[in-house]
């Protein structure tokens, strides 16, 4: 007996929010990305294993880590 099984990685746009860009200082629209990566049984999704939410400026496409609490605090 085999198992087929693999890593699925998915983006997921939160929102996106003007505020400074932590690279080029410019205020421009920053895009809130959360990215979740999964094991895959037989292509069912079965366990998260990681979850990182990112910050991408639309500008210079500078791209940086965000907790959960900063990424409240640019939802409002």
């Amino acid at each position: 007996m085999f198992f087929l099984f693999g890593l699925t990685t998915r983006e997921h746009l939160q929102f996106t929010r003007s505020a400074n860009c932590r690279y080029c200082g410019q205020h421009a629209p920053q895009q809130v990305i959360q990215r979740r990566t999964k094991l895959s049984v037989f292509f069912i999704p079965l366990i998260t294993l990681k979850k990182t939410r990112l910050q991408v400026c639309t500008n210079c496409g500078g791209t940086s880590s965000i907790s959960g609490s900063e990424q409240r605090a640019l939802a409002y």
